[in-house]
């Protein structure tokens, strides 16, 4: 009978010991895949997603401005004193705000089309080396884009020559994306921008707008 209970004491025993011992690997697993690896991952995913994300950005705005046919001179109007020099320069905000939900509604089309076939990551980047971090076939991570997209424009005055001023004109795309990791979910903020027309402008501008760099 006491032989019965040693074997059955050290049994036990032996039964909590793996217990524990697979429970201290699992912890560790998961430490080392949330400290190491999914970090490793991210960074990579961060340069994939952010170049994904700024050629369907650029595409969108490529293929707004265009089958919209914006100019320049659909966006500002310039108004001169009687001696010729600029009393003010204003925008077009109702184009503006046209051409804002437009882009706002293609960026998300786009991004969601690259979101449905994921970002590529190498199999040895799950390793949490970084000597094999580009190594091995890939495994495809989901990227879900989150919430609306945000359009603003803002505007840039440079010195284009003697009584000479090139105004820029540039809408900023503000987008967040969830990359789905192993053992979590992360969310990446990109800010893609782009040119979307510019002028020469002859004559002295105010320094209200050379300072303030925005239209009024």
């Amino acid at each position: 009978m006491e032989e019965k209970k040693s074997k059955l004491k050290k049994i036990k025993t032996k039964f909590f010991i793996s217990l524990f011992s697979i429970l201290f690997i699992v912890v560790l697993l998961f430490l080392y895949m949330e400290l190491v690896v999914n970090p490793m991952v991210l960074n990579i995913a961060y340069a994939k997603v952010d170049s994904l994300a700024t050629t369907a950005i650029s595409d969108a705005i490529f293929n707004v401005v265009n089958q919209s046919g914006t100019n320049y001179d659909d966006l500002v109007n310039i108004t001169y004193d009687n001696e010729n020099n600029i009393s003010s320069i204003t925008a077009n905000m109702e184009k503006i705000n046209f051409l804002a939900r437009e882009l706002s509604t293609k960026a998300q089309i786009y991004l969601d089309n690259i979101g449905q076939c994921g970002v590529e990551i190498p199999l040895g980047a799950f390793t949490g080396l970084e000597a094999l971090s580009q190594v091995g076939p890939d495994i495809s991570l989901r990227m879900t884009p989150i919430g609306s997209v945000i359009t603003t424009f803002n505007t840039t005055f440079d010195s284009a020559g003697i009584n000479q001023t090139r105004h820029s004109i540039f809408v900023d795309v503000n987008t967040v994306i969830s990359v789905i990791l192993p053992t979590s979910s992360q969310k990446i903020t990109f800010v893609t921008s782009a040119l979307v027309c510019e002028s020469i402008i002859v004559g002295k501008v105010p320094d209200v707008y050379l300072q303030g760099g925005m239209l009024k």
